[in-house]
């Protein structure tokens, strides 16, 4: 025997109430998007550090630095010397004679062995060096807006707020082994106790978007 399946008419309305859900359910899911995982308020949705990566800061005190070498963090070890002005160069990540010379200075302020080689002494002198404070940062909400030293806030800007530096002028913030070096883009923050406030690019790329708020160190590199 020969058995043909039929569609009773209570079998008909169920099936048509499956495709309903199923179609609701794609709809919702390709128009809404994921939930925010900070619960933003008031229709804002702030991007955890985890949906949106950015390139990451580079590290410093990792490896032992001397003349020949190239990297990064021979920028970020130029950054900090010249933050102290015993380097006019231009900041390259060539570890050059005059990097040499600028680190060989450093070491005799600090009373250490005049090598002119970053080891692991001298380069966590340097970085017990810099200026300490809590650091906040901002974007979310505000793409699209101009900034006090001019130019538009942008998902991707490299940038600090500070409340007197000149614009243009250049910032060096380390956080937890990482280092970036931004420009002046804006004023603020202004709270107590804050001297800076990072674009959402620059707290990505140093890792402390989660965090919030952060104590950094920080210098300045150049003032324009």
């Amino acid at each position: 025997m020969h058995f043909s399946p039929r569609l009773t008419k209570p079998n008909l309305a169920l099936m048509l109430l499956l495709a309903t859900t199923v179609f609701m359910a794609g709809f919702i899911a390709l128009n809404v998007g994921p939930v925010s995982a900070s619960g933003g308020s008031g229709g804002l949705s702030v991007p955890s550090s985890k949906s949106t990566p950015a390139g990451k800061a580079s590290r410093f005190g990792n490896r032992t630095l001397r003349e020949g070498m190239n990297g990064k963090d021979v920028k970020v070890l130029k950054g900090i010397v010249r933050s102290k002005s015993l380097l006019r160069s231009r900041l390259t990540k060539k570890f050059d004679s005059p990097t040499t010379s600028a680190v060989k200075k450093f070491q005799k302020r600090e009373d250490i062995s005049t090598s002119g080689v970053v080891n692991k002494a001298t380069s966590k002198s340097m970085v017990r060096s810099l200026r300490k404070s809590e650091a906040s940062w901002y974007g979310p909400g505000l793409y699209g807006n101009g900034v006090a030293c001019g130019g538009t806030l942008k998902r991707g800007t490299i940038g600090v707020a500070h409340k007197t530096l000149p614009c243009g002028s250049k910032v060096l913030v380390g956080y937890h082994g990482r280092y970036l070096m931004a420009k002046v883009i804006d004023r603020g923050p202004f709270v107590a106790g804050r001297a800076l406030d990072l674009t959402y690019a620059a707290a990505d790329s140093l890792g402390f978007i989660d965090a919030g708020v952060a104590k950094v160190r920080y210098a300045v590199v150049k003032r324009k």
